[in-house]
């Protein structure tokens, strides 16, 4: 069975906007819509982004895609 690409977030690049605008990481969890349990399971590589979660970045963080995640693609078959 196949599944899709997951998308893993660039943990340096958004400690970097994240310490830019000068808020904590539970601000940041309120800002995206999440908690503050899965953000820091995101943020240290424990768990990939969901759909909402890399839509909520892209709101806070336009433009910067290609430096919020790394993408996995499945194995081809």
């Amino acid at each position: 069975m196949k599944f899709g690409n997951r998308y893993w977030l660039n943990e340096e690049s958004v400690r970097e906007l994240i310490d830019a605008r000068h808020i904590t990481l539970t601000e940041f969890a309120a800002t995206l819509g999440v908690s503050r349990a899965y953000l820091s399971q995101i943020v240290n590589g424990r768990r990939a982004l969901t759909p909402k979660a890399r839509r909520a970045l892209l709101v806070v963080f336009p433009g910067d895609e290609s430096r919020l995640w790394r993408v996995e693609r499945p194995a081809a078959a």
